[in-house]
């Protein structure tokens, strides 16, 4: 008498035919017979000596749960088709960012003639996930251009945001000799003027986002794109799926920079500077008394009180790019700046007068309960190198107003690390996924890529080594560090302002 789970009678006896069987090769034998019930074939569960099968999670009298649907996945859309599709708005996310909002995806495209808008929306019941892109053709500004992230250069000289690796390399001819054929179109995943690659969801299910670029790639090499780059990807649980789901199609990772957060953990700004050790807070008084030397009126200008200074602002922080590079010229920050206030973006502007002069300006962006610290420049000719307007302007008064009107993180952008190292801001690596349609070529687009990367972290004197290897976890506990990662002494590239921050 034997009993299952599905029934309680008797079963009559089974006779059990013995068959012959070539002797088995290594140390497992054939498996046992199974028992068949009503329930259809079990699954062996019997270990073995070359181990244990995966374990059966659902018994015959249990109820499998239902496998999620995929999500409905349009790629390709324009913005106003993408608006529509998700309701009239983009996703409201936990930690929503400024360079995904309509306003400024409108302006990029105005701004940028020859990017051609290619966004994706995943919609799975009231489930919604929003990815922007733009494929671009051959030539576009060295930011988008999927070779920069290769170690290539342009012959003009021009050099990507934040760029810390110099031309002229064995890689750069290589690079040349292909053409433009292998690698545009491209379409670049994110903000192309906003320097994030990054989707939006108004659910945290990796399941969503990995259907959409389960799309997204198949959609966009069979239209002819030949590259696809997600060049900056900040560390996040979002970005992640991104970077597994292009790596699950062929694309590789590197590394590209590190952006600088500051998380608000005290009541006030005050409060703040008083936990700081007492050289930190002599160095943090030496910059603002340079600021009040320098004999300029501060004053904060929010929304439209910034519109009669918009042409003066870009013009200030093309000084910045003409200094340190980067793909943002006049026209472009204009055409964002006036698009932001037009459409009642939290734009705040810290402006530095002299003799009624405009002569500094940083512009942040508030978005939820962040800050992001975007745009800064100065007339050198007339303040001169190290005026101290910078820390004061760009570091200084937005925390001091991200602590009165209660924001929990104030985003400042890759550059100044030491400055920002200094006032408590914290690394957050950003990563860069390059994929090319061809497969033949991606062994050496991945070299490449990696090899790019490589020179960047040591340039920026960035993380020692990731604190998933083995290596890293002992480094990381021999030398201390923050949440079991430890830094290297960040070097100064950019000492009065980034052309990213």
């Amino acid at each position: 008498m034997t009993t299952t789970c599905c029934s309680t009678e008797a079963e009559a006896p089974v006779a059990l035919t013995v068959l012959e069987t070539e002797p088995a090769s290594g140390c497992c034998g054939p498996a046992e017979p199974v028992e068949e019930s009503c329930c259809g074939p079990a699954e062996p569960v019997a270990d073995s000596c070359c181990g244990a099968p995966e374990p059966v999670a659902v018994s015959c009298c249990g109820s499998e749960e239902p496998a999620e649907d995929a999500a409905a996945v349009q790629t390709g859309l324009s913005l106003d088709a993408a608006l529509t599709a998700l309701g009239g708005s983009v996703p409201v996310s936990a930690d929503p960012t400024p360079y995904l909002q309509r306003n400024w995806l409108a302006a990029t495209e105005a701004a940028l003639a020859e990017a051609k808008p290619w966004h994706s929306v995943a919609l799975r019941e009231d489930e919604a996930a929003f990815l922007p892109g733009f494929v671009f053709d051959a030539d576009p500004l060295v930011d988008a251009d999927p070779r920069t992230y290769l170690g290539w250069q342009p012959k003009s000289g021009d050099v990507a945001c934040c760029s810390v690796t110099s031309c002229c390399t064995d890689t750069v001819g290589q690079i040349e000799e292909l053409g433009t054929e292998p690698f545009f179109p491209a379409l670049l995943l994110g903000s192309p003027l906003g320097y994030r690659s990054e989707a939006v969801s108004n659910v945290e299910d990796p399941l969503l986002l990995a259907d959409l670029v389960d799309r997204i790639v198949p959609a966009a090499i069979e239209s002819g794109v030949r590259t696809i780059i997600a060049p900056w990807l900040p560390d996040g649980p979002q970005s992640e799926v991104l970077a597994l789901a292009l790596q699950a199609y062929g694309g590789d990772l590197a590394f590209h920079g590190e952006d600088n957060h500051f998380q608000l953990q005290h009541d006030s700004y005050d409060a703040f500077i008083a936990s700081l050790p007492a050289r930190k807070r002599r160095r943090i008084k030496e910059d603002h008394d340079r600021a009040v030397a320098a004999g300029a009126r501060i004053e904060r200008l929010d929304g439209a009180a910034l519109t009669p200074h918009i042409d003066r602002i870009a013009e200030l922080t093309t000084f910045n790019r003409q200094k340190y590079g980067g793909g943002e010229d006049a026209s472009h920050i204009r055409a964002l700046l006036a698009s932001m206030v037009e459409g009642g973006t939290d734009v705040r502007g810290y402006l530095a007068f002299q003799d009624d002069v405009l002569v500094a300006s940083s512009v942040t962006i508030r978005e939820g309960r962040r800050v992001f610290v975007k745009w800064a420049g100065f007339d050198y000719a007339q303040l001169g190198e190290r005026s101290g307007l910078y820390f004061e302007l760009v570091l200084d008064l937005p925390l001091r107003d991200a602590f009165t009107e209660g924001a929990h993180t104030v985003v400042g952008g890759p550059g100044v690390d030491a400055a920002k190292r200094l006032r408590g801001f914290r690394p957050v690596t950003i990563r860069s996924a390059v994929l090319a349609a061809d497969p033949a070529l991606r062994p050496q687009v991945s070299a490449w890529h990696l090899a790019y990367g490589e020179d960047r972290r040591k340039a920026l004197g960035a993380e020692v080594d990731e604190a998933t290897t083995v290596v890293g976890r002992l480094r990381s506990r021999l030398l201390g560090g923050n949440a079991g990662v430890a830094y290297e002494p960040i070097t100064p590239l950019q000492p009065e302002g980034g052309c990213c921050g």
